[in-house]
């Protein structure tokens, strides 16, 4: 029994000291970051795009379906029924509303992308 228990410790210790080694990443080389860059300057204009579309459905009123406040009025509709779905429904929406915050954040910062983008020549 000592023997097995010694032999899974060792093993243990082993798996430890070699797979720690493999794990680490390579450094990203410089020639690979003008092709990186490239193509997030080519997404830069959906982005703004896509960022613009979900943050008026998510601000819309209760009748833009997959708004915030259409989630939350269909969260109270159907409270009387099924409580637990209403939980869900309320909990995706308050998720909607912290997604709300970083979406703004993000549609602040993309004019400063497409900006480097252009100033690098990566956009016209």
């Amino acid at each position: 029994m000592r023997g097995k228990a010694w032999a899974g410790a060792a093993l243990g210790v082993a798996l430890v000291f070699t797979a720690t080694p493999a794990s680490a990443d390579p450094t990203p080389k410089p020639k690979d970051l003008g092709k990186r860059a490239k193509q997030m300057c080519a997404r830069a204009d959906r982005a703004v795009d896509r960022v613009d579309r979900l943050i008026t459905r998510f601000e819309g009123d209760a009748k833009t379906r997959g708004s915030v406040a259409w989630m939350n009025d269909r969260a109270a509709k159907v409270r009387a029924k099924d409580p637990a779905r209403a939980d869900i429904i309320a909990g995706r929406a308050k998720i909607r509303q912290s997604r709300l915050a970083t979406l703004k954040l993000r549609k602040q910062n993309l004019p400063k992308v497409q900006k480097w983008c252009t100033d690098r020549g990566f956009r016209k």
